[in-house]
């Protein structure tokens, strides 16, 4: 194969990487309603504080599934997310979560990495308590080859003031902080 060709192969795949090419087929762009609204497990999990915290919260909620060492959905939305929560007044009966689906993840690694995204609430819990509620809310996830990266599906959870699922969002890494408000003040109504 001609070296330019080589190099042309080498560099998409590079940018298809570095650009969310780790994410699992249902990362969208898109959304999923669910009407009804749909009840989710019941478990306990562990917050950044190292707090019992029990899943689903009472009260509208926004989940992001995501990891600390995620190199670039899970920042980028948290980026966009907190100016739009900002902008709707800082809302105080909506939460914000990041449910971690990677079992490295600690409440102390946790509390590390929210430093930068309070009021952001980190959870964490065991393995089988993750995985119910990812699969309940349509969500994949598994550690990459060479155990570094976690491939994950790139999404946000609506959570109504029951703690049911309303809403899912694909594809949230692209999504605009415009965009974020939108949907959060929908869920807000």
């Amino acid at each position: 194969m001609p070296t330019f060709l080589c190099c042309l192969l080498l560099g998409l795949t590079s940018l298809v990487w570095a650009h969310g090419g780790h994410y699992l087929p249902a990362s969208g762009p898109g959304a999923t309603d669910f009407k009804p609204a749909k009840a989710l497990p019941v478990v306990e999990l562990r917050s950044h504080e190292n707090k019992a915290f029990v899943f689903p919260p009472k009260g509208p909620a926004v989940v992001l599934f995501g990891y600390t060492q995620c190199p670039d959905a899970c920042p980028l939305t948290l980026g966009r997310l907190l100016p739009a929560y900002e902008a709707l007044g800082a809302p105080p009966n909506l939460q914000l979560l990041l449910l971690s689906v990677d079992e490295r993840d600690t409440p102390q690694t946790l509390q590390k990495y929210l430093r930068g995204f309070m009021p952001v609430l980190g959870l964490t819990g065991k393995p089988e308590a993750i995985r119910q509620i990812a699969e309940a809310a349509r969500v994949e996830y598994n550690l990459a080859p060479g155990g570094r990266l976690v491939f994950h599906t790139d999404a946000l959870a609506l959570l109504d003031a029951q703690g049911r699922l309303v809403r899912m969002l694909y594809g949230a890494s692209r999504l605009s902080t415009a965009k974020l408000k939108e949907e959060i003040a929908q869920l807000l109504r």
